[in-house]
């Protein structure tokens, strides 16, 4: 028996050591949030609530396996879920980044299957309550997509810069109808009106309405193109990145983002600053215009750090003079480096839309 479990080992160690298990990853972040709406719609519809908010909870695996002495396979399964509930008008686990692809020691990497944007990407962590669900960049301005159908590559640093790149396309996905058109919505053919009978199944007591045709809607077949470039060294991190067609045909748009450690910098120990513009181009007679200045300070060698962000959007979505603003203000307590409790505030007015305060607490734990 002794023989039998020992060989049983070393065969374990052996598959172990040619297929390394996939790390296990993940965090949850759940808060208490209570939320005024003052309505600013024809509705005048106000309204207040105390729920439990799942803010980008996670739980994802991922690995590499060598396959050459220069290449690997890389993948990562990714999925969100709602710690609160078992339903958010989706399934519980719903897909985050999840890809497989391949790495080379020099030419970089090559992925494909669902994954953030580049542009969205440029932002780097100049967007201090990014996983605040009702709080981030992404509740003011455009860009925040996560495409399907992606195949991306990654650039390797530029000629020992610390410059690299990320292109991605999002491959269209509609029914082709011909080279140009793709089925949007298929046609439905009509029901005629059924006659509707007793309990006696002989005596008809009335007929069902019925349904007209209705005909297939086209759209113009596309594909979606992203990309960024970034630099990033000491402390100093500045990314530009481009969006065409991710909104749709003939939509495009253009961030520019930057942040800086003032401590790597010899100024302010601990304080980090951040900015962002993106101009969006929605195909409508407005672009969206969007700016953001973000901070954030470690208080020393206490645990706590304090942040702040302002942003500040006209012609929300490309709707002419739809402007809209946020002040948000937190504070982060470090129990440990799993560990973290978050308090947060922030007051989000969208013209003609709505007045929003939220103030928000909980806790953070990374595995």
């Amino acid at each position: 028996m002794k023989k039998i479990a020992i060989a049983s080992a070393i065969a374990l160690a052996s598959i172990t050591a040619a297929h390394a298990a996939p790390t296990v990853y993940g965090k949850v972040l759940l808060t208490g949030e209570y939320t005024d709406v003052d309505d600013k719609t024809s509705k005048n519809d106000d309204t207040s609530s105390t729920k439990l908010v799942s803010n980008s909870s996670r739980i994802g695996f991922k690995g590499e396996d060598d396959l050459t002495d220069t290449t690997k396979l890389v993948y990562q399964l990714e999925y969100g879920i709602d710690v609160d509930a078992d339903t958010n008008g989706k399934n519980q686990f719903y897909s985050r980044n999840t890809f497989i692809g391949l790495a080379h020691n020099t030419m970089g990497t090559l992925l494909a299957g669902r994954h953030d944007t580049p542009f969205k990407l440029t932002k780097g962590s100049v967007d201090v309550f990014n996983d605040y669900d009702n709080v981030a960049l992404g509740k003011l301005m455009a860009g925040e997509q996560r495409a399907n159908n992606v195949i991306a590559y990654k650039s390797p640093t530029l000629v020992g810069t610390p410059v690299t790149f990320l292109g991605a396309v999002s491959l269209d996905e509609c029914s082709k109808n011909d080279d140009d058109k793709c089925v949007a919505t298929p046609a439905v053919a009509a029901v005629a009106p059924q006659a509707i009978y007793d309990v006696t199944g002989k005596n008809i007591i009335g007929y069902t309405k019925g349904t007209p045709a209705k005909a297939a809607v086209y759209r113009d077949k596309k594909n979606a193109y992203s990309a960024m470039v970034n630099y990033d060294q000491n402390g100093v991190y500045i990314g530009l990145g481009y969006d065409n067609s991710v909104y749709g045909k003939d939509t495009s748009g253009w961030r520019l983002a930057g942040s800086v450690d003032m401590g790597k910098m010899n100024m302010v120990d601990g304080l980090t600053l951040g900015a962002l513009y993106q101009d969006y181009d929605f195909n409508t007679d407005d672009n969206e215009k969007s700016w953001l200045l973000s901070g954030k300070y470690k208080i020393g060698a206490t645990p706590w750090a304090v942040k702040a962000q302002y942003i500040d959007t006209s012609n929300q979505s490309g709707v002419k003079d739809r402007d809209a603003t946020e002040v948000a203000l937190g504070a982060e307590y470090s129990f440990n480096k799993a560990t973290k409790g978050h308090l947060y505030a922030a007051q989000i007015d969208t013209d003609n839309v709505s007045d929003r305060t939220i103030v928000g607490g909980g806790l953070e734990y990374k595995f």
